[in-house]
């Protein structure tokens, strides 16, 4: 892989030998990093270029790779345009932080949603680099996509699953299909029904972090899996993903206190975690008062101990938050859709023209 390093060189040179350190491990990793010159001693200020040309130059290098390397440990106007130029070409963007700095972490790059920031001494560089940029290799392969199908529960989301696959596979698209929470075969999904079952307290007194631990692991041991698939090629589509504990969660956190708790789930399992991300989420719309009805049609399930509903299911105030929560991350961002599934008098729409929109909103997002 093409690895592009930036730091501040221009002014302060006191981390070049660290700054050193980590071009040589990135290269020892089998790396190559196409703008070596940054960390030559020699090297004058601003390569005896002119600004136009020093600008045009390095942009050009940051084109050409497939990754950028960022040391913020010391402060850079020029390594944060960098940054940004990387970023508005869809490279994926590694920070670097020395945990013996004098300084914190800046803010806006602690809390920019999409970099991964990692804190670093001089023995731990070549871990802290391996695991980064190893998994900006998987993205690099990535071929397949990935596509959530969630909802409010009662919303319909495993027939629609079931009629995508179908349709892939009568379209001999490759695909492979994962239901989560995984209930009966992860250590993790257990431990959901677990919660789910009120074993461990209320929806009231169970910590909302604390429970996205379950549903979070859960996924984390289906990782490798899915980054499996998507290097094969096959489109994906999983009954549920991080999103479902977006909405979930979320709607159990205070008002003003949601933004910070959504941020740690972010950060937890796309980062720190290192999910795949999701090509698109096709959010299916029912008013709870259906949903609830349809709930009611539902089997008994063994993950609640033979219950109709888990506690999630039996709070409807609570069902009507996570409603209005998904509704507001479906305007948040841009790669979620939502799919109605009744019409303007409340009556729900045939399973069969529900599926045709899923289908055509697909295609136009350049999905299928």
């Amino acid at each position: 892989m093409k690895v592009y390093f930036a730091a501040a060189v221009s002014l302060d040179r006191t981390m070049l030998p660290v700054y050193r350190q980590i071009v040589a491990e990135v290269k020892k990793l089998g790396h190559t990093v196409i703008n070596s010159h940054v960390v030559d001693p020699e090297m004058p200020v601003g390569d005896n270029l002119s600004a136009a040309a020093l600008y045009k130059r390095e942009t050009i290098l940051i084109d050409q790779a497939d990754a950028l390397i960022a040391d913020v440990t010391k402060p850079s106007w020029g390594t944060a345009f960098l940054m940004e130029h990387a970023l508005s070409k869809d490279k994926p963007v590694l920070v670097l932080y020395y945990k013996e700095a004098d300084r914190p972490l800046p803010m806006m790059i602690e809390g920019h949603p999409e970099v991964y920031v990692a804190h670093y001494t001089k023995g731990n560089i070549r871990t802290v680099l391996r695991k980064n940029l190893d998994y900006f290799v998987v993205m690099h392969k990535r071929k397949g996509k990935l596509i959530v199908i969630d909802g409010t529960d009662g919303s319909g989301k495993g027939t629609q699953t079931e009629l995508l696959l179908k349709y892939l596979e009568d379209n001999n698209k490759p695909n492979k299909f994962i239901d989560f929470p995984r209930y009966y075969t992860s250590f993790h999904g257990k431990m959901v029904g677990r919660y789910l079952s009120g074993e461990f307290g209320t929806l009231e007194s169970a910590s909302p972090y604390l429970s996205s631990l379950f549903y979070a692991m859960d996924r984390l041991t289906a990782r490798d899996e899915i980054v499996d698939w998507l290097e094969e090629g096959n489109t994906i589509v999983a009954n549920r993903y991080t999103t479902s504990s977006m909405a979930f969660q979320t709607a159990r956190i205070e008002p003003d206190k949601q933004e910070e708790f959504l941020r740690w789930l972010y950060a937890m399992e796309y980062k720190e975690h290192k999910l795949p991300k999701e090509d698109i989420v096709l959010f299916l719309y029912v008013p709870v008062e259906i949903s609830q009805k349809l709930i009611e049609k539902k089997d008994k399930r063994e993950y609640v101990k033979g219950k109709k509903k888990d506690i999630n299911e039996a709070n409807v105030a609570y069902q009507q938050s996570v409603l209005k929560l998904y509704l507001e991350l479906a305007k948040r961002y841009k790669h979620w859709v939502v799919i109605p599934c009744v019409d303007g008098n409340g009556k729900l729409y045939s399973v069969e023209t529900i599926h045709k929109k899923i289908v055509s909103t697909l295609k136009e997002r350049g999905i299928l």
